[in-house]
């Protein structure tokens, strides 16, 4: 009897549990983040949980997450708590959960849709709700090293670029069809959707053969926002040029290339290196419309020019200065100085300047020429004029200097010898002789020698041959000591020369540069030639039978001294040392050169 009143108890107590064991689970799927809106660079919490009253948690899944790699997930931590209760009156219960824990941190603006979470519990699936998460923003770009996005959007042809679905190249050129010189502005861009680290960026330049470039140097990565077959990007400039097509026809902007490091899903998986190749891109150049200007520029410009002084003496020079400058290339810009009468003019000194704003490259370059009045008067530089095309307007257009005057006075100096020539000494004097006189003791009845016809030629012989050899020896030393004169004056100015290059004293150096070319001239042709224009020297030399060759290295070599006489301080010691060595040679062509007879 005590037997079956147990077993009945027994019984009765598992009924409760079997109709518990029975019954549906209660299942609770929740998906959410907090906080649900964030700006790139912060960090948001989401998590996944399911929650089991009776039944076995099988599976939770997130699938979504791994739509978006622009969600970088700093840490992932998975919680298994798990709870029993037991009670006579309902029997035991079994409660248990499982949660997935992201922090997330965006790199990319946006909004991003998350699909409800699914989780199976005893082989039935449970959703939750879907979940919105909002990415604004930097906040003035200061966070994550990214500008603010501008939510571009790119539709499925994409121009430039081999698209990916992680990361790609794109080489964007504004215009495609230019005229020859005009600007074309190259953009690389890189859009990734991958943890990228800046500093492991290498980019490789596109080739631009046919093109003069100007780069503008990218010093730090930034990014935008940028929506490519309905994924976010973050798009980085890895390149900004502004190039100037050289020949009109199709040119090719070669494919670039780009190696970076790439993160995985997490913080702690290992970065891989990637690199990327881009596509080449065509453009079309059109020569310029005819007819027109051939010496014109691309794009307005506008030029003007001014005189550092308006009166000087008579071989002094004055500084002739021209600015010009306008949109576009500067060193493209060409201007020709006409001759001036009665002025020499040395060559100019070319100055540029560029700068590089609102993708548009513009600057200025200026000349300036040394003037040298050579004869007294009123001097007049001619307008100067710079024609140029308007790709704009598509109309050619000039810009034209004033007419400019100064005036010189005095006459012209001619050029003294730095140092005197040595004196020579007195001339040497021929030996004195006194009367000859012949004497005979012996008288004989013939005709006495000295009554001889010849006798008279015979005597003069000896004192004629002598005197002869004494003219010749004069001749010869004088013309020895003419020669050690000269090449003494020349030593003496090289030394000179070289004392005034050791001092870095440029105006004194030069100074003695001028004055030995000069004594050479004067010396071998006999006359001082420092007074006469240089067109006229080239004249006078090639009269006496100077090689072309050797009057063009004199005319260089006067005018290179002109120059760096009125702009001693651009001139280096090495400069100086070149020019004595060059002086050094032409003095000695000079002294060996022949006279025409």
């Amino acid at each position: 009897m005590i037997r079956l009143l147990t077993l009945a108890f027994f019984v009765m107590a598992a009924l409760p549990w079997a109709a518990t064991a029975a019954a549906e689970p209660e299942v609770t799927v929740t998906l959410g983040a907090v906080p649900a809106e964030v700006r790139i660079g912060e960090a948001t919490r989401l998590e996944v949980r399911v929650h089991a009253r009776g039944g076995s948690i099988q599976n939770l899944e997130l699938s979504d997450l791994e739509k978006y790699p622009e969600l970088e997930i700093v840490s992932h931590q998975t919680i298994r708590p798990m709870q029993f209760s037991f009670g006579f009156g309902s029997g035991v219960q079994k409660e248990s959960s499982l949660a997935n824990v992201y922090i997330l941190q965006p790199l990319v603006a946006g909004t991003y849709e998350f699909a409800p979470a699914v989780a199976k519990v005893d082989g039935k699936t449970y959703r939750s709700a879907p979940l919105t998460l909002v990415v604004l923003p930097a906040s003035g770009g200061a966070t994550g090293g990214s500008a603010a996005a501008t939510d571009a959007t790119i539709e499925s042809d994409l121009s430039g670029a081999r698209y990916d679905e992680h990361a790609f190249l794109r080489t964007v050129v504004e215009p495609e069809e230019v005229y020859i010189g005009q600007q074309v502005n190259v953009t690389v861009y890189l859009y990734v959707r991958l943890g990228l680290s800046p500093q492991s960026v290498v980019p490789s330049k596109p080739s631009m053969d046919g093109f003069w470039v100007h780069d503008d140097p990218v010093t730090s990565l930034q990014s935008q926002t940028v929506s490519v077959m309905g994924a976010h990007y973050r798009a980085f400039v890895l390149q900004r040029s502004a190039a100037f097509p050289q020949r009109s026809g199709e040119l090719t902007i070669g494919p670039p290339k780009v190696t970076f490091d790439a993160g995985g899903r997490s913080l702690f998986d290992a970065r891989r290196r990637l690199d990327r190749v881009g596509v080449p891109v065509t453009v079309n150049v059109k020569p310029l419309p005819q007819p027109g200007p051939p010496d014109a520029v691309v794009g307005p410009h506008s030029i003007r020019a001014s005189l550092d002084r308006t009166t000087v003496r008579t071989g002094d020079a004055v500084t002739l200065r021209v600015d010009a400058g306008g949109v576009g290339n500067v060193q493209e810009l060409r201007v020709t100085l006409p001759p001036i009468v009665g002025v020499r003019t040395l060559q100019p000194v070319i100055r540029d300047q560029q700068q590089f704003q609102g993708a548009i490259l513009s600057g200025a370059r200026t000349w300036e020429w040394i003037l040298i009045a050579e004869t007294p008067g009123v001097h007049t530089v001619p307008s100067i004029d710079l024609h140029f095309f308007d790709p704009d307007t598509e109309e050619y257009g000039s810009a034209s200097t004033d007419a400019l005057t100064f005036t010189s006075h005095g006459a012209a100096k001619l050029s003294q010898p730095a140092i005197e020539p040595v004196d020579a000494g007195p001339k040497p004097s021929g030996a004195i002789f006194g009367p000859i006189r012949m004497y005979s003791a012996l008288t004989r009845d013939e005709t006495p020698i000295r009554d001889e016809r010849w006798f008279p030629w015979l005597l003069a012989l000896p004192p004629i041959l002598f005197a002869l050899f004494i003219l010749g020896a004069g001749a010869a030393r004088r013309r020895d000591q003419r020669s050690a004169t000269a090449g003494a004056v020349q030593r003496q100015l090289l030394r000179s020369a070289e004392d005034a290059l050791q001092a870095n004293d440029p105006r004194s150096f030069y100074d003695r540069i001028v004055a030995s070319v000069t004594h050479a001239l004067d010396s071998r042709l006999g006359e001082p030639v420092g007074g006469l224009p240089h067109a006229a020297l080239r004249i006078r030399l090639g009269s006496e039978g100077f090689d072309d060759d050797l009057v063009q290295r004199v005319i260089n070599e006067l005018e290179g001294a002109d120059f760096a006489r009125f702009a001693a301080s651009g001139v280096s010691q090495d400069e100086m040392e070149r020019c004595r060595q060059r002086t050094a040679a032409v003095v000695e062509r000079i002294q060996r050169s022949r006279r025409k007879a």
